[in-house]
């Protein structure tokens, strides 16, 4: 976003670590949230963790806020920040990562419920979000899906703008599928409400030989690591990696990998659907996952009900099965990953701005 708006506007910004190129207000973390990250027992808390830490730059930033035509901001960092730059004459711009956040909330809840593990969000936290959505004149959002989501709620129309996030297309090289294993492969956090667990079942009612399921992704909390021991005992086909894909590389991850299985209750897009067709292999979504944007049922992947393990499962035997199709749907996910240009992004997102402070 700042590579996006620095060439058409004098930018200040507040971050906690110096962003080159442009004036930079360092924000430090809050001590209670320091409090909480380092004792092992308290750090379970991680609700109240965002929550103070997320406070804290809020008020450091609403102290020190000056003067400006259009002032930006992140959802859960700004409710104070709002309301000081709207005091002082600025339009406001709130970018919103997530679906609405009792979108996210309420799934995240029954998810968590199921493994015994808090939420990430805090209801102090939710209620600072409400807040920003209200004090906001704009609201940029990645996906129709978290559009919707807003709409539902009674946002008006004009009040929201859906920007899809950008991806650098050069960084992936297209996948060849020359690997012996029909690879199933999950990117991201394994939390509750990013419905791995519903990809396991589907990976073990499957039935495939030679197949695999990779988790790139580390567990945070005990109760899913006790899970995924139980499974990883149970199937020794599923294998755990806690890596960061980047260094990794992209090419070990997705370039050998046949699928990628996007199971999400509630995301906002979910860059990695976007990574792996730019890799050239198909992605299975969610209708609950907003990178559905990208996905042509049946062309460059599949659309699924969120929580349906048996559609994983058929959709994954059929791509098993059809080794041509896989390389079919690959390519056009290939094609369709060309359209998120960080100049197609920069026009949009700037564009957004400009408006605002027109």
């Amino acid at each position: 976003m700042i590579e996006g708006s620095r060439e058409r506007f004098d930018l200040s910004v507040f971050c906690r670590a110096t962003c080159p190129g442009v004036s930079t207000h360092v924000v430090p973390d809050s001590q209670a949230s320091k409090l909480i990250g380092g004792v092992p027992f308290v750090r379970r808390l991680r609700d109240w963790q965002t929550y103070f830490s997320d406070g804290h730059f809020d008020g450091h930033v609403a102290e020190r806020l000056t003067g400006a035509d259009v002032f930006q901001c992140m959802t859960g960092q700004c409710a104070k920040s709002l309301r000081a730059a709207r005091a002082q004459g600025c339009r406001t711009f709130l970018d919103v990562v997530t679906t609405h956040i009792e979108d996210f909330s309420r799934q995240q809840e029954r998810e968590c419920l199921k493994f015994q593990v808090r939420p990430s969000i805090h209801p102090l936290q939710r209620q600072r979000i409400l807040q920003e959505y209200e004090s906001a004149d704009v609201i940029r959002v990645m996906s129709e899906l978290a559009r919707e989501t807003f709409v539902e709620r009674g946002f008006a129309a004009e009040r929201l703008r859906v920007v899809p996030p950008p991806i650098d297309f050069d960084e992936f090289k297209e996948a060849r599928f020359l690997e012996p294993k029909f690879r199933v492969s999950f990117v991201g956090l394994l939390e509750p409400w990013k419905g791995f667990h519903y990809l396991i079942e589907a990976f073990n009612a499957l039935n495939v030989p030679d197949s695999e399921l990779v988790l790139w992704g580390g567990p945070g909390t005990r109760s899913i690591s006790r899970y995924l021991q139980r499974e990883i005992a149970r199937n020794p086909a599923i294998v755990v990696k806690p890596v960061e894909i980047r260094r990794y590389g992209y090419q070990e991850v997705y370039g050998k990998s046949s699928v990628l299985v996007h199971p999400s209750l509630a995301d906002g897009f979910g860059y990695v659907v976007a990574e792996a067709m730019a890799s050239g292999i198909p992605a299975i979504v969610t209708h609950r996952t907003g990178a559905s944007d990208l996905i042509i049922d049946g062309h460059n992947g599949y659309v699924v009900p969120p929580g349906d393990h048996d559609a994983i499962r058929d959709r994954l035997f059929h791509l098993a099965h059809h080794p041509g199709l896989l390389r079919e749907m690959g390519h056009a996910a290939r094609e369709t990953a060309r359209s998120l240009t960080f100049e197609k992004f920069r026009q949009r997102y700037v564009s957004c701005l400009e408006a605002l402070a027109a």
